[in-house]
């Protein structure tokens, strides 16, 4: 599939353009320091009750983990961390007090920029835009079955029943076909977060 940005001002109305034609400045690949899900889900647990639905936290059921982008990037990722190179983002990385921390790399699903060597692919994100001061790393994903710090989902947890078993052990989707079909479900909800969406590759590195 050709990388597409999914344009949605009003819930239902979803335009497709191509990157070539958006107006505004982004990342479209890219290191991103976040910090790891297991931390913000404690931080999370006192907000819901125990019989929470999808995998929101819960005191009394097993934690499912979410590897995407939603997960604080502005807090640690420099906005012009885009032009960083591999070994400069690690030098940075290692820098910091990283151990509640994870470095994932993103790629635009469809764009052909080259990746860095190192990576494993883990999955399909579906978020705003984000890079260069862009974004907050919004993911409709983390939001609506996992976290729900913005929007949130459905009060009964069936509308996404399908998609949810869709989601691997990462918290993402195998193909970008079902990141994408999850998108449209999404939009079309009238309590949705609009704006300019994408669908992200997600890697992480592999280790040494």
């Amino acid at each position: 599939m050709e990388a597409k940005i999914y344009i949605c001002n009003t819930i239902g109305e979803i335009k497709e353009i191509s990157p070539n034609d958006y107006n505004w400045d982004y990342s479209p690949s890219q290191f991103c320091i976040v910090e790891k899900y297991e931390s913000l889900y404690e931080k999370a647990l006192v907000r819901f009750k125990d019989n929470s639905i999808y995998a929101l936290p819960g005191k009394n059921k097993a934690i499912r983990v979410y590897k995407g982008i939603d997960r604080d990037p502005l807090d640690y990722t420099p906005d012009d961390m885009d032009r960083y190179s591999k070994a400069e983002t690690l030098q940075y990385y290692n820098g910091l007090d990283n151990r509640k921390l994870d470095l994932i790399f993103y790629r635009m699903a469809g764009s052909c920029r080259e990746l860095p060597d190192g990576l494993a692919f883990i999955g399909y994100d579906v978020g705003y835009l984000f890079g260069k001061g862009y974004g907050d790393g919004f993911s409709a994903i983390c939001d609506c079955m996992f976290l729900c710090r913005w929007h949130g989902c459905d009060e009964e947890g069936t509308e996404f029943s399908k998609e949810f078993h869709q989601l691997n052990k990462n918290g993402l989707f195998d193909t970008e076909e079902q990141a994408v079909d999850y998108l449209y479900h999404y939009l079309n909800q009238d309590w949705a977060e609009t704006g300019d969406f994408c669908v992200f590759e997600i890697y992480e590195l592999v280790s040494e």
